[in-house]
């Protein structure tokens, strides 16, 4: 170490020293600038940016070398062989180029010790064929110690360069390895001069033809100052391109329609765009770099800011100083505009402020709010308007289809029977009708549910042929229901949704049908059942299949077509078919008849481990009870009383809630038949009284069946709630009166009797 500070001081000039250090310096750092670039280019520029590296290592590396040999000073006249001397260059500008480009064709960390290896390799071979150009009267004795430690410190430097670049980020990244590289090439220059030693021969003759020391200056001269160009070059290159960066990142900025702000650690304001200098302008505020944040919101706020939240309330600005996430925001200007506000901090300690102009959302807001406010409305106003249609339309109607079922039990005359038929008919027909737009209103307000129950799948199918047999014997058409082995058995589905799709199926089968048969058929594959109805009708063509499933559609819509209808039946079967799950869907030809298949999962309920016994009800005979009838018609109590009285059944009629109340405590009753809608009390208050006072009288609870025109789903569940056992729409017929009053009174009767209430003696 001795030796070669006696070298660097003693036997150099300093000057010269220094400035082939700086020059060393600038050629490292241009060289790792531009392979910096070299690792972020693709193609044709990577291999120029790559040669570009390479020239302006090897170069500065030559151009350290000789402006260090012009500082050594021997006592012997020196010049240089210039073959050999513009060979050492080329060495160093191919030797160094490979070295900086390994690491960038193969991005590795082993290749990237290579390339520094191969780097510091090339600087010894580059400085001892500069040496080896020399020519002076003397021979040159070599230190092998020294030749070897400076082959070393040269690979050495090269290594750790290279293995730094690939740990340093950010806009210095260059400096680091730069640095390095400059020491291993310092030391390896000083270290190998350590190791020459000049012993002086006379008798040898300097050649004619060499290259003086002011030749060399020269060289080096040119060669210093075409790597000061480039690293002029690399250090413009730089600003521009941030220049460039800065003018992208302004555009970008400007395209947000939201403005953005930010700030420094201080909280002075450095960028913004040009939305967040209008929002600020138009409250008379502008816009300056270096401005504190604290003194923009205290103008913003003095322009009527942050004044008035969403709620009404006021409220102050945000305060700078909050650390983190300052938060959201917003708040209304004095021209009736909202903004939300939106501070973040920066990981340097800065901030960021976003101002985002929300009026329009508020009033979309605002605005989606009042339209669902008004649906809301209209749909509660479409329910009240149904319940009422229903209510009134059905209360008549009860009136009249009762009636006429009392009259076909009693003597009548072949004409009458014929009137009656057709009143019962055409009261058929318009119950009907109010009971599918009822359930459409249901459909479309989403509330129609399914309530599945354990059902003999071939009894269902086999009940519906049942209620149509008479439809199809007055035809002359043959209704055969065809229930496969595989198919029968106990499932879980809503018995009543089922029903009334395969009812409206058969029933439509049967109208569209002069002569053949109408099948409904199911078959089962696996979990799921196929349900098929076929007739041998007139069928229809495409153009009509396309639309059979709309609303209000009809086959034949002309003034003298032969069916009537409004076209509600398939709409209705098809929501209702895919509310359980499946899709209806149809086949016809004209002349051909027509076929409608739907497919649900209906999977085989598990078989009891033990046959269930049925229970036998000791029930007393229909006709030995007493029934009470509370409701506040008129029409609709001589109804029930009629159908009451024709089956040999007593009963009491009360005209309101609080009178069937009282009755109902003052005589003995084994049933009640309960309106909803009357005066004083309704048929709702009246159940739930009569069963706090069963329950207070420790008495056995009497069944009470709604029979009412409100039939929604809502009134049935109001009615179960209150405790009624169950509901009966209006009109009714004198079949379901008594049939409901059977079912319940029967399974009243089984129901275990309550124990009397206590007797306390004082």
């Amino acid at each position: 170490m001795f030796a070669v500070l006696t070298c660097i001081f003693v036997q150099h000039d300093l000057r010269l020293v220094a400035v082939a250090a700086l020059i060393c310096v600038i050629a490292s750092s241009t060289a790792f600038g531009f392979h910096l670039r070299s690792l972020k280019a693709q193609g044709g520029l990577r291999g120029a940016w790559l040669g570009l590296t390479g020239l302006v290592a090897g170069c500065g590396v030559w151009a350290t070398h000789f402006l260090a040999m012009l500082a050594y000073q021997p006592t012997l006249r020196i010049g240089y062989d210039l073959a050999g001397t513009a060979a050492s260059l080329a060495v160093a500008v191919v030797g160094m180029g490979l070295g900086f480009a390994l690491p960038v064709w193969r991005r590795h960390r082993d290749t990237a010790l290579i390339g520094g290896a191969l780097t510091g390799a090339s600087v010894a071979v580059m400085h001892y064929m500069g040496i080896a150009a020399i020519r002076t009267q003397a021979d040159v004795l070599w230190d092998l110690r020294y030749v070897v430690a400076s082959v070393l410190i040269g690979a050495a430097g090269g290594m750790a360069a290279f293995s730094m670049r690939d740990r340093i980020k950010g806009t210095w990244a260059w400096a680091p390895p730069a640095g390095l590289l400059v020491l291993g090439i310092v030391g390896l220059h000083f270290t190998a001069m350590t190791a020459v030693t000049l012993v002086p021969d006379p008798t040898l003759a300097m050649p004619a033809q060499v290259m003086g020391r002011g030749g060399l200056a020269l060289a080096t001269g040119a060669l210093a100052t075409f790597i000061l160009t480039a690293a002029a070059s690399l250090m413009l290159m730089e600003r521009l391109g941030q220049r460039n960066t800065f003018v992208s990142l302004r555009h970008a900025l400007n395209a947000v329609p939201a403005g953005l702000a930010f700030f420094d650690p201080a909280e002075r304001l450095q960028v913004w765009n040009e939305a967040y200098a209008g929002l600020l302008a138009r409250s008379g505020i502008e816009v300056e770099a270096g401005l504190p944040r604290r003194s923009l919101l205290g103008a913003a706020a003095a322009a009527g800011w942050f004044g008035r939240t969403e709620d009404g309330e006021t409220q102050g600005a945000p305060e700078p100083e909050t650390n983190a996430q300052i938060g959201v925001s917003e708040f209304r200007l004095p021209d009736g505009r909202w903004l939300r506000h939106e501070a973040f901090r920066t990981h340097d300690g800065g901030g960021v402020m976003v101002l985002t102009d929300v009026t329009e959302q508020k009033e979309g807001a605002a605005a989606m709010a009042a339209a669902r406010d008004a649906a809301e409305a209209a749909n509660r106003a479409k329910s009240e308007f149904l319940a009422n249609m229903s209510h009134e339309i059905r209360t008549p109607l009860n009136g009249v289809l009762g009636i006429a079922d009392v009259l076909t039990g009693t003597r009548l005359s072949a004409k009458q029977r014929e009137l009656v038929g057709v009143i019962r008919q055409s009261g058929g027909l318009l119950n009907g009708l109010l009971s599918d737009l009822l359930d459409l209103a249901q459909v479309e307000s989403g509330v129609v549910e399914l309530r599945p129950e354990p059902v003999r799948l071939d009894a269902l199918v086999d009940s519906v042929r049942a209620l149509f047999a008479g439809a199809a014997h007055e035809k002359g058409l043959a209704l055969i229901a065809a229930v496969e082995p595989a198919a029968e058995g106990v499932v879980d589905c809503d018995p009543q949704r089922l029903r009334q799709v395969l009812g409206n199926l058969v029933s439509n089968a049967i109208k569209f049908t002069e002569t053949g048969e109408v099948v409904l058929r199911a078959a089962r594959t696996g979990d799921r059942v196929r349900f098929e109805v076929r007739d041998s009708g007139a069928g229809f063509d495409a153009a009509l299949k396309a639309t059979i499933f709309q609303r209000f559609r009809q086959g034949d819509s002309s003034a003298t077509r032969k069916h009537g209808g409004v076209g509600l039946g398939l709409p209705l079967c098809d929501e209702y078919v895919r509310l359980m799950g499946g899709e209806l869907t149809c086949d016809s030809r004209p002349g051909e008849g027509s076929v409608f298949r739907f497919t649900l999962d209906l999977p085989l309920r598990a078989a009891p481990s033990a046959p269930v016994a049925a229970a036998v009800l000791a029930a007393p005979a229909v006709g030995a009870c007493k029934v009470l009838v509370v409701d506040d018609n008129p029409v609709n109590r001589q109804v029930m009383e009629l159908i009451l009285g024709s089956a040999g059944i007593a009963h009491v009629s009360a005209q309101d809630g609080r009178e069937g109340v009282e009755a109902m405590k003052a005589g003995d009753f084994d049933a009640v038949l309960m309106d909803i809608q009357m005066p004083v009390m309704d048929g709702l208050e009246a159940t739930r009284r009569i069963r706090d006072w069963e329950r207070a009288t420790r008495r056995r609870p009497s069944p009470i069946l709604i029979v009412s025109a409100n039939c929604l789903k809502e009134h049935v569940e109001a009615g179960r709630a209150a405790g009624a056992d169950g509901h009966l729409n209006k009109p009714i017929s004198a079949a379901e009166l008594l049939t409901a009053l059977e079912t319940h009174m029967s399974a009243a009767q089984s129901a275990p009797a309550l124990a009397p209430p206590l007797r306390h003696a004082y």
